[in-house]
């Protein structure tokens, strides 16, 4: 019942992702997580990538990525002819009128909402697989160039993005990242899944996303490798140390 969703904020680690693969524990990834591969024997059980104009750009990566499991919009394939081989395909919702009660989806055949960043794609993916402790891992929620909650542009060039030098070169110049908009989505998250009997712990070793309960990612992985039961998570202060519990790191059936 539990999994990890991987962000690709510059905490995430090739010794962490190891030790996820050590452990047989199945993991959600996104975007260019290729770029960490060679640095590690861990590969993802499912790949999601929502942002089409990426996808197009990294396509023969994608492609030829080892993942049996890739989860990509149905409008990248029919109205932007964005072809992944053997991809499972979402009805991706940009709409919120159309958003069913509680803001997002627990039927993933029917739709998955996007709320300003993949990782939430990827916590309904799971939500729907019946994955009920999800993991956070890489998920800094933090960047160089962001819009606040209160509209205001901060630019922090001292800021790193991402886990490696040049993940972005292609794109940096054109990105604003608006955590204004993505905080409060999280939070919405973080009620939605509650009410629905889910936890989401942000076991990320940094991290400034405080909408999720946090645990160190060494307690947890070892729980979870041991076939115990649940770990507890506390609100964790901005940028601490972090990671939590359970399962039994099975895969789950698409």
């Amino acid at each position: 019942e539990s999994c990890f969703v991987i962000g690709n904020g510059p905490s995430l680690t090739a010794a962490d992702l190891t030790a996820l693969h050590e452990n047989h524990i199945d993991t959600f990834a996104v975007n260019r997580i290729f770029k960490i591969f060679p640095d590690t024997p861990w590969r993802p059980t499912y790949y999601v990538s929502t942002d089409a104009v990426l996808v197009r750009g990294i396509l023969d990566e994608v492609n030829a990525m080892p993942v049996p499991d890739k989860f990509i919009p149905l409008q990248n394939r029919y109205y932007l002819g964005v072809k992944v081989r053997g991809a499972h395909h979402f009805f991706r919702n940009d709409r919120r009128e159309n958003d069913p009660p509680g803001g997002f989806s627990l039927d993933c055949t029917d739709q998955v909402n996007m709320r300003g960043t993949v990782t939430i794609a990827c916590v309904q993916l799971a939500m729907h697989m019946g994955y009920r402790h999800i993991y956070l891992l890489g998920v800094d929620h933090s960047f160089d160039r962001v819009v606040t909650e209160t509209g205001e542009v901060v630019v922090d060039p001292s800021v790193r993005n991402y886990f490696c030098a040049g993940y972005d070169d292609d794109v940096k110049d054109e990105v604003q990242h608006d955590l204004g908009t993505t905080t409060r989505a999280y939070r919405d998250l973080r009620r939605f899944c509650d009410a629905n009997g889910v936890r989401v712990i942000n076991v990320s070793r940094r991290t400034k996303l405080d909408a999720f309960e946090t645990a160190p990612f060494d307690e947890i992985v070892a729980a979870l490798s041991g076939g115990s039961g649940a770990v507890s998570g506390e609100r964790g202060t901005p940028y601490g140390d972090t990671a939590a519990p359970s399962g039994d790191g099975r895969r789950r059936e698409a």
